[in-house]
């Protein structure tokens, strides 16, 4: 779905990437994002939020959306901005009576497994694996556990290259949604479990619990959320720099460059976590380190002005002058804003470089 032109509110958080990350990517298709839902267009429905969910499938976004507005997946928004997350499945010939009739949900449950990429085809073509998986929610439903507990439990497994038609789910007596493998419960990444009960909590709770208090300014919570949050899902970068970030406001520097570069070892292409990581090496007197770092960012993103910003500046003050001039020229072609400051320190490196080679 094209997004030029159209105001995005973004539900919830989308799977590694970050705020700063996402209002880039909209920008970039033509779009701005939006923190006022009941204005927007479009509303991109993050995985994330799939636990508030109701047992009827109603989305729990807070707001009276405008009329005619249209909902996104996480997927269809990936998509939207140029990322790669598949493509929906056009070859399907069921209907939404279709699976209505077959599965015994309703049209509003069913619409919501399209928001949250559990059905992978369109409300006009849905195929035989997504009745399958439409049919397993139903099962579940009916032995108790909630609806937004069965969509993040399928999100789980479709996080790990599994998906819900293909795994049998089953509640543990003490609440967790669990794979039956050959009659013994494992999580969902297939790790067998002994028979001791576990905590009914997925990953993106413990996130979410973890951003309300840091956002309350409890960072000592925060933390431990976090840090709960990644032992649940060991994939997603997000959560390792997140508590890099907590862990850099409280004090720990050592600690936040671990988590850093845990991030980075889950997404290396993670330019956010290059340039924070060089932030703290910079202020830790790690000049060379930190411009490793920042170059890293901006060459993974080579629009990272933040990250040219401080390699420029950290070059100047290092006194290297001719490597700082192309990258302050950069960035005043590139911002009009900082142009006329870039022009400033770009001329001054020019003089620096001429006094250089007189003195020579």
């Amino acid at each position: 779905m094209p997004l030029a032109g159209v105001r995005v509110y973004i539900h919830g958080r989308i799977r590694g990437l970050t705020q700063r990350r996402v209002m880039g990517l909209v920008a970039a298709a033509g779009g701005t994002v939006t923190r006022r839902g009941a204005s927007a267009g479009t509303i991109a429905i993050g995985h994330s939020t799939a636990a508030a969910l109701s047992n009827e499938g109603e989305l729990a976004l807070g707001f009276e959306p405008m009329a005619g507005a249209d909902f996104l997946s996480e997927n269809a928004f990936r998509r939207s901005v140029g990322l790669s997350a598949g493509r929906a499945d056009e070859s399907g010939t069921y209907s939404f009576g279709d699976l209505e009739r077959l599965s015994g949900l309703s049209a509003r449950q069913l619409r919501s497994l399209l928001h949250y990429d559990v059905l992978t085809g369109t409300e006009g073509r849905l195929g035989y694996g997504d009745l399958v998986a439409a049919r397993a929610v139903a099962r579940l439903l009916s032995s108790g556990v909630s609806f937004g507990r069965v969509v993040a439990a399928a999100l789980a497994l479709n996080h790990r290259g599994a998906s819900l038609s293909g795994a049998r789910l089953t509640q543990a007596p003490w609440g967790e949604v669990l794979q039956e493998i050959e009659g013994q419960f494992a999580r969902l990444d297939g790790q067998l479990l002994l028979p001791v009960s576990g905590e009914d909590i997925v990953a993106d709770e413990a996130f979410a619990s973890a951003e309300r208090s840091e956002d309350a300014g409890d960072l000592a919570a925060a933390e431990r959320w976090y840090e709960l949050a990644g032992r649940l899902d060991r994939t997603d970068a997000i959560i390792p720099f997140n508590l890099a970030n907590v862990l850099d406001a409280r004090g720990r520097s050592r600690e936040a460059e671990m988590a850093y570069r845990q991030a980075i070892g889950r997404n290396p292409h993670f330019a956010d976590a290059w340039f924070n990581l060089g932030v703290l090496q910079e202020r830790g007197g790690r000049k060379e380190e930190a411009l490793s770092s920042y170059r890293e960012s901006f060459r993974l993103e080579p629009g990272y002005g933040d990250a040219i910003h401080n390699a420029a500046a950290l070059l100047m003050d290092m006194r290297r002058f001719d490597e700082a001039l192309p990258l302050w020229e950069r960035i005043a072609a590139a911002s009009p804003e900082g142009a006329r400051e870039a022009k400033r320190l770009a001329h001054l490196c020019r003089l620096q470089i001429r006094a250089a080679s007189v003195r020579r």
